[in-house]
């Protein structure tokens, strides 16, 4: 059973997941269509939302398995760099909560 989701922008369901992007507004992962999501970037919200859509090929690619090596190589690495690769794990997480929260939800 999915759930509808909805775009920030325009409140419209979001039925196909090609259609979908997910970004960070501030700190809160926001869906939206993809038209609307060029317009918002266009807008007055360009401060506040990020330039680089969570889900899709650079989100999976970009960042989300870089975030996963350089985690590693933080965590293995000489020094106080242990604690730098906690940073690491923030972009994974914002992946992992824009698939469990919208991308499953929607056709594909």
């Amino acid at each position: 059973m999915s759930k509808p989701i909805y775009c920030d922008k325009c409140k419209k369901e979001i039925r196909v997941r090609e259609d979908l992007v997910t970004a960070t507004m501030v700190i809160e992962v926001v869906p939206y269509h993809e038209a609307c999501y060029a317009k918002d970037l266009k807008g007055a919200k360009t401060f506040f939302l990020d330039n680089q859509p969570i889900n899709g090929f650079s989100g999976n690619v970009g960042i989300f398995f870089v975030m996963i090596l350089a985690f590693f190589w933080l965590l293995f690495a000489d020094g106080a760099s242990k604690a730098a690769s906690l940073l690491a794990l923030i972009p994974i997480g914002y992946r992992l909560y824009s698939y469990l929260t919208y991308e499953r939800h929607v056709e594909k």
